[in-house]
């Protein structure tokens, strides 16, 4: 699909087929060591490898990012420009995505492997370059070639610029709280036997916060995710679902979360006794320590595990649709078959969520309105990693515009060859 710089309505169908810059600050990463950060320039050294870790009562060797599981929090402020060397020691292709930045003009470093880069081999080095220009808040970044992202991934935090303020009361602790999936088995093996069956993926054994099993699964109990709080003091928790193929509920015994965030830009705040959040998505949630001293459970379990573009959802299972490249207003859902002439009419033109990844309920529609203001090649596709694997993706063509602020800028020398 062609398009030019014009405001767009998009119905999307998942079909049953698939069940500015001077003033801006800069950063510095390296994918090798050091977390040196200083008021402006960052300093982040990481490198991509294979490090041994234990869960379940079992070692096995996962993909890593420094060695650490998950990744690195990446920390910077809204408008810097970042630079992220990518070193691939590991033996598998791989390219990393900066899910949710906009990279405005600039489609080379977006990540998705054969779409706008082809990955970087073992041994092999690629200098990214991540624009940010109005995110705020949560976003991640994540291995996008095969099923690497199962552990490669982590955070990425971005604060109000200096001299900025947050539009809530500033929180007295931040805490990233990564969702996600562990398999025994190699993952790659989960992935191949899959791909080669035609079936669906072997569940996983599993689900992790911070990297941690929770305590009624073997050999966890000293090891789960335990977050020290203070009555009476405010805590931003931010929550990224980093799980590979389920929509995640999220709840804290007899507190509420107020969700003010997601995909990297505020929203209303709503408040709830519980989230659920799709993969892909990223929330930020205050959590108000307002009950009496004592320990309350922190528990993450799936929704389902089968797993004006207007999605049309004939499957019985709900799909998260990430664009890379744009943020999007969710203005529409429904259940039932979109009906052009009547659902248009109970929009919400007014104060929607914008967003960087929508769910499509089960049997039902979900309508997103986005300017086509950003040149390049873009990615659309269901973040459960079974059905991207299965094709469930396509992708926006968007050309040039009126004059050079316009166009895409140049690649970068280094591109990885194919």
């Amino acid at each position: 699909m062609w398009f030019c710089n014009r405001m767009i309505f998009l119905q999307i169908l998942c079909c049953l087929l698939f069940d500015a810059l001077c003033s801006q600050a800069f950063s510095h990463y390296s994918f090798v060591i050091i977390n040196v950060m200083h008021s402006y320039m960052i300093l982040l050294h990481l490198q991509v490898k294979e490090a041994p870790y234990t869960r379940l009562c079992s070692t096995k060797n996962i993909l890593t990012v420094n060695g650490e599981f998950p990744g690195p929090t990446i920390r910077a402020r809204k408008g810097d420009t970042i630079y992220v060397n990518v070193y691939n020691k590991g033996k598998y292709n791989i390219s990393i995505h900066w899910h949710g930045v906009k990279q405005p003009r600039y489609p080379w470093s977006d990540g998705p492997s054969y779409i706008t880069q082809c990955p970087i081999k073992p041994g092999g080095k690629f200098k990214q370059k991540l624009i940010l220009s109005m995110e705020l808040g949560t976003l991640w970044w994540h291995a996008h070639s095969d099923w690497s992202r199962a552990t490669v991934h982590g955070a990425i935090i971005i604060y109000p610029k200096d001299g900025d303020t947050y539009p809530f009361h500033k929180p007295d602790v931040e805490v990233p709280i990564i969702l996600g999936e562990w398999w025994k088995k190699d993952v790659m093996k989960v992935y191949n036997e899959f791909l080669k069956t035609g079936g669906t993926p072997k569940d996983s054994d599993a689900i992790t916060i911070n990297g941690q099993p929770g305590d009624l699964y073997p050999c966890s109990l000293s090891e789960t995710l335990k977050l020290p709080v203070e009555q009476g003091k405010t805590y931003l928790l931010r929550f990224v679902n980093a799980a590979m193929n389920i929509i995640l509920f999220f709840s804290i015994a007899k507190h509420d979360l107020t969700v003010l965030g997601m995909d990297g830009s505020y929203t209303k705040p709503l408040t709830r006794d519980y989230i659920a959040i799709s993969p892909g998505q990223t929330m930020d949630c205050l959590l108000h320590t307002n009950q009496n001293p004592g320990h309350y459970y922190m528990a993450a379990r799936a929704y389902s595990r089968a797993v004006n573009v207007s999605f049309d959802n004939t499957t019985r299972i709900d799909h998260p649709i990430h664009l890379h490249g744009y943020s999007f207003y969710a203005v529409g859902y429904g259940s039932g078959n979109f009906d052009i002439d009547k659902d248009p009419l109970k929009y919400n033109l007014f104060d929607p969520p914008m967003l960087n990844t929508v769910y499509v309920p089960i049997i039902g529609w979900a309508t997103i309105r986005f300017r086509a203001n950003n040149p390049g090649v873009w990615f659309l596709h269901c973040h459960l990693e079974r059905h991207l694997s299965w094709g469930m993706e396509t992708v926006f063509i968007v050309k040039n515009g009126k004059g050079p602020e316009a166009h895409m800028l140049p690649p970068p020398p280094d591109m990885p060859p194919c």
